[in-house]
């Protein structure tokens, strides 16, 4: 091999070398830079979801434990708290939502509840935080139930339900009116489902 044969050689393995330490000293800058970025981290508060019904923590529960009592008015044919054929009253539901952090959506269905004596009692209406007896009565629908966005940290809202013992359109006739107004163990009976969802952003 001649001399200059030798050099060129020498020459091409020195530059092999050389781009070799050069492209090793950039990919440990470039892998240095990469494993950087991939440092830290994120904090974030959760949401709090916390809802009462009628003052009752309902976190974890299926059922509530305290009674919903109704309200049957005085009238000229019956007195105050009973119901009878043809009597309409309502009852109280009260969402507090100050302790949550999302808007939500609250569904409520109101219906005769399958261990009442008396069957032909009907939710007709309601009025979402009313003021007065003269507020205005949204007719009440037993496909959808009573559907309402309630806000974030909302303190109360309230839903007066109105419910009757349908003595016209109702299934029982005068004999079972009877029977379930003069039984001691009659008991009028509503089945309340609430339900709530998380309204997505």
């Amino acid at each position: 091999m001649t001399n200059a044969k030798k050099k060129d050689l020498k020459f091409v393995i020195l530059f092999i070398v050389l781009v070799s330490c050069c492209l090793l000293y950039l990919f440990q800058s470039s892998y240095a830079k990469y494993r950087r970025q991939l440092e830290g981290t994120v904090s974030s508060d959760i949401a709090s979801w916390n809802i009462k019904v009628n003052g009752e923590d309902i976190a974890n529960k299926k059922t509530l434990t305290t009674t919903i009592k109704p309200t049957f008015l005085e009238s000229e044919n019956t007195k105050e708290g009973v119901i009878a054929p043809g009597v309409t009253g309502y009852y109280t539901i009260v969402i507090d939502a100050s302790d949550v952090d999302v808007n939500f959506l609250c569904t409520i269905h109101s219906d005769v509840s399958v261990d009442s004596t008396v069957s032909d009692l009907k939710t007709l209406s309601y009025v979402i935080n009313p003021v007065s007896d003269a507020d205005e009565r949204l007719t009440y629908s037993t496909d959808t139930g009573i559907v309402q966005q309630i806000s974030k940290n909302t303190n109360q809202t309230v839903f007066r339900i109105y419910i009757k013992w349908d003595d016209e359109d109702g299934t029982m006739d005068n004999q079972a009116d009877t029977e379930a107004a003069t039984s001691d163990t009659s008991q009028a009976l509503m089945s309340i489902k609430l339900q709530f969802s998380q309204l997505n952003n």
